[in-house]
């Protein structure tokens, strides 16, 4: 009796193992990905399937699959064609698994076969239970380098927009990026982060055209429910994510919202220069370095030439204006209103991108210090997108500093079940207890975050203050010692080394410490917010007090901790500090 599907007009398909031969197509995949096995090796292996558990004799092979003006090499062919059939297979002569030789007989197809439970449902039908799904990073398979930068960025732009769709959990991009450059098994990749699908994808560009080829693999079975490749010019290349995201969510029969539509569309510039200006800014953007932000912010400001009412490039733009000052690469009054404009302007463009409310919101919270309009702003980006997992981490770093600690981390837990590999909310979840003045857990979280990557300098720099406030110095030194050298002698881990050696008793070397911090910002900026710390360590409370009223002044990024930073605390029976609490307009 025949496993294979029959009925008219219908897919017929078979699976065994982790594979799935499709019989009307020809086509052999294994967990999803395409493998290449065409002409008599594919006729082979159906004949077999079709008779799986029977004897199929080489004659019966010859009839069958050959002409008779080849019957005279017939033996040669057939052993070429069996053995190519093993080699997709991954199957062994000697001790096999999937096809058996019987000697001068034939051969037998020995493993379970499977099919589809209702034979009216086509093979390629989803399960209707996927709710969340991981996009994993499509292959630059055109052999350039420099396509790099479109592979990531469709990457990233499918993630964005499917988290636009209703009930589904998208995981994001930080994390499944940590799967870039190796070899995945899509059902293992998926089982690691708990989704219930897969999306893995190559992009070419053979000639003129541009070719993203794309399949959808349900992580419980392996197999393949949806796969299409979409053949466009580039100039057409920005259609592709969105084309890619109705197709799914049709397959997933998820109903999209006229909103949803209206936002799906208002995502994409009409320009391709724009779109590809875009990418690039983000791929840069994404690398988190000083020469980073510089070539994302050009590549952004290109967009924008190409396209003046692209608003995800003003979002770029206030992106990259806000790390500058975070990263203390500028001082805040040079960037922050600036980069507060192009928030404003990618919102008056369109108002429902999500990443622009929380870009605006950043802004109202680290340097206009207008607490309830942040709020609003990160509450509007959630509700326009329950999938952005940066705007969870951000609103719970907002709540941290409003010291509402509960409601910080049920959201730092939302943006963990979004981007579970994210260093980056591993890291903050152990700074929001150490705000919260959970020491224990701070360390605890800090060294969770080792374990994803054990030279994470940020990590050392949390680890490092959950111990010095514990008073364990030693090993706080050893951290924040690490924390220095990993991120190149950032004014961050030098402040925090210093600080913490001040209170071990070796002031001298915190000096020391201070002096290459004055040096360091006669050549570039450095938050007033450092000097601060490091007088605070040394006892010198009036010079502390003078340094976080200049943070004050200056609207240092960092000022937003002062009423929350442990370190500070032997400055708060000062009347200076209570003025300090006034001018952030801090609620109490």
């Amino acid at each position: 009796m025949s496993h294979i599907i029959e009925s008219s007009g219908l897919i017929r398909a078979v699976r065994f193992g982790p594979f799935e031969a499709d019989l009307q197509s020809g086509e052999l995949r294994k967990r999803g990905l395409k493998l290449k096995l065409e002409g008599k090796p594919f006729q082979i292996l159906a004949l077999l399937l079709e008779r799986a558990g029977e004897v199929v004799t080489r004659r019966e092979l010859r009839d069958k699959l050959w002409a008779p003006d080849t019957y005279v090499v017939f033996d040669r062919n057939v052993n070429t064609a069996v053995n190519k059939l093993r080699q997709a297979l991954g199957d062994s002569a000697d001790s096999p698994r999937f096809v058996e030789t019987l000697a001068r007989r034939g051969y037998r197809f020995i493993a379970p076969v499977e099919m589809p439970s209702k034979a009216h449902v086509p093979l390629s039908q989803p399960a209707e239970s996927i709710h969340s799904i991981a996009v994993l990073p499509f292959l630059n398979a055109s052999g350039d380098p420099a396509m790099e930068y479109l592979s990531d960025g469709i990457t990233e732009s499918l993630i964005n927009s499917l988290s636009q769709l209703p009930d589904l959990r998208v995981m994001a991009r930080s994390t499944v990026f940590r799967y870039k450059g190796r070899e995945n098994d899509p059902q293992r990749v998926g089982r690691e982060l708990g989704s219930h699908a897969v999306i893995t994808g190559r992009v070419a560009q053979p000639g003129d055209n541009l070719t993203v080829a794309t399949e959808l693999v349900d992580v419980a079975t392996g197999w393949r429910l949806w796969g299409e490749q979409y053949t466009r010019k580039p100039s057409a290349a920005f259609t592709v994510e969105e084309e890619i995201s109705r197709d799914i969510s049709s397959k997933l029969k998820l109903r999209l919202t006229h909103q949803v539509e209206e936002r799906l569309a208002k995502r994409n510039p009409e320009n391709v220069d724009a779109y590809r200006e875009y990418l690039k800014g983000r791929y840069h953007f994404n690398r988190m370095t000083a020469e980073g932000l510089e070539k994302a912010f050009a590549h952004f400001e290109k967009a924008i030439e190409s396209d003046p009412q692209y608003a995800l490039a003003y979002t770029g733009l206030a992106d990259c204006q806000g790390m500058h000052a975070f990263f203390s690469l500028r001082p805040p009054r040079q960037v922050m209103p600036k980069a507060k404009e192009a928030a404003l302007k990618a919102l008056d463009i369109d108002e429902t991108l999500a990443e622009a409310h929380a870009s605006l919101a950043g802004v109202l919270k680290t340097y206009d210090w207008d607490w309830q309009a942040a709020e609003k702003e990160y509450l509007r980006a959630l509700e326009l997108n329950p999938s952005y997992a940066t705007a969870h981490r951000w609103y719970a770093a907002y709540l941290t500093a409003m010291g509402r600690h509960e409601e910080a981390l049920r959201e730092m837990e939302r943006a963990q079940e979004l981007d579970p590999l994210s260093l980056a909310i591993s890291m903050e979840m152990a700074w929001d207890f150490y705000i919260a003045r959970e020491y224990e857990r701070c360390i605890e979280q800090s060294l969770k975050t080792l374990e994803m990557e054990p030279a994470f300098a940020a990590a050392f720099s949390s680890l490092g203050l959950g111990y010095e406030q514990t008073h364990q110095y030693a090993e706080a030194i050893s951290a924040l010692e690490k924390s220095r050298d990993g991120s190149g002698g950032n004014p961050v881990s030098l402040a925090s080394l210093a600080h913490t050696l001040a209170l071990a008793g070796r002031k001298r070397e915190a000096r020391k410490i201070l002096g290459e911090l004055k040096e360091l910002s006669q050549r570039a900026y450095v938050a007033p917010y450092m000097f601060a710390l490091v007088h605070a360590g040394l006892g010198e409370k009036n010079r502390a007090l003078d340094w976080l009223e200049k943070a004050v002044d200056e609207r240092d990024a960092y000022a937003v901790w002062i009423k929350r930073e442990p370190r500070f605390d032997g400055l708060r029976s000062s009347p200076r500090f209570d003025d300090l609490l006034r001018r952030l307009r801090l609620p109490p």
